[in-house]
């Protein structure tokens, strides 16, 4: 008996084990996408300077994206503090001029709790509702994709945006359903997809995912007038343009394959509209992301199938965290921030 209830009590215990390994290693291998941007936030952090900036894509823009992704993730509460003076410091040496600056940097410090008519000894609402002109363009040539960093942060900070402004975004919708990021579409010039017709080679700029995100968002944005209507549906584009092969999205039409940062964008359009994702479009995002270390590449290097990751990307990492965690933008305060988790180093 005694030899029996040994084996019976050494049987439990191994359970006990197992059962307890198991709930250990199980989030391991299937993080929640709450944990993917918390390592996201742990990459960002690890790449921050000694002035406060994250560079990426530029100093001051990706340093203002970083505090959004940072607060939607809810982490990295010393790096937003020092990432909030660095961008103070530029307002007051008057390098955050333009609409599209002004828009990412308000919507940070509304992000970060500051004040967004006070920041850096600026009105940074009252610089870009100045600027809107008789049609509702905020600035007489600002491009599509910086008015709409205008009006999102108009309504970060609360403010109902006129009817004027909703409308002018609105209607430089390309036929094809998405926006281009400098002009409105003429119809007197540009094809459906807001190409010169008269010189499509020499013309850079088509309908593209990132701007068409940004718009969506603004248009649905919580402190506007009800959306205008759009003369196509811009859910239409993105399932149109989206990437047949690796189910995300890249930039534009000659750029289909999924990046980090399109994907990203797209995702947070379907949100801030309340419409179902496309199935696959997460897991898209997902498969970018270096999981051990947090970091997300920026795009694929070949085919479907066959294709590898390009290197850890700080830009698309930034990008992706608010799009992983389907945030619309403006991002606001939910809380006190933890700080950024350790990561260990990504491959080189």
């Amino acid at each position: 008996m005694r030899h029996r209830g040994t084996s019976l009590r050494w049987i439990v215990a191994a359970t006990a084990v197992a059962v307890l390994v198991w709930s250990v290693s199980a989030p391991a291998l299937a993080l929640t996408d709450g944990e993917r941007a918390g390592r996201g936030v742990g990459f960002i952090a690890s790449k921050q300077r000694t002035n406060g900036s994250i560079p990426a894509f530029s100093a001051i823009g990706s340093t203002a994206d970083a505090v959004l992704a940072m607060v939607a993730a809810g982490y990295g509460r010393s790096n937003v503090r020092d990432a909030m003076k660095y961008l103070d410091r530029q307002v007051r040496r008057v390098n955050v001029t333009t609409v599209g600056l002004e828009g990412k940097v308000a919507m940070a410090a509304v992000a970060a709790g500051k004040d967004p008519t006070d920041f850096g000894g600026v009105d940074l609402i009252q610089s870009i509702s100045s600027t809107e002109q008789p049609d509702g363009r905020l600035g007489s040539d600002t491009p599509v994709l910086e008015d709409a960093l205008g009006v999102l942060a108009l309504e970060a900070a609360g403010r109902t945006v006129s009817a004027r402004a909703l409308s002018w975004l609105a209607s430089a919708q390309c036929p094809d359903g998405g926006w281009q990021y400098d002009e409105p579409y003429d119809p007197a010039t540009d094809s459906k997809h807001c190409l010169d017709k008269s010189s499509p080679g020499t013309d850079y700029y088509e309908s593209d995912t990132n701007t068409s995100g940004l718009v969506v968002q603004a248009l649905d944005g919580p402190a506007g007038n009800p959306p205008p209507a759009t003369g196509s549906d811009p859910f239409g584009f993105f399932d149109a343009i989206r990437d047949p092969g690796f189910g995300g999205w890249g930039y534009t039409w000659g750029y289909r394959t999924t990046d980090a940062n399109s994907t990203a964008l797209v995702i947070q359009a379907y949100a801030a509209a309340g419409k179902r994702l496309p199935s696959g479009a997460m897991a898209a995002l997902r498969a970018l992301q270096y999981r051990r270390c947090g970091a997300w590449a920026f795009t694929w290097d070949g085919s479907a199938g066959s294709a590898t990751r390009t290197s850890p990307d700080l830009g698309a990492t930034i990008g992706a965290v608010p799009g992983v965690l389907r945030a619309q933008m403006p991002i606001f305060p939910h809380g006190a921030l933890a700080p950024a988790p350790d990561t260990p180093p990504c491959p080189s």
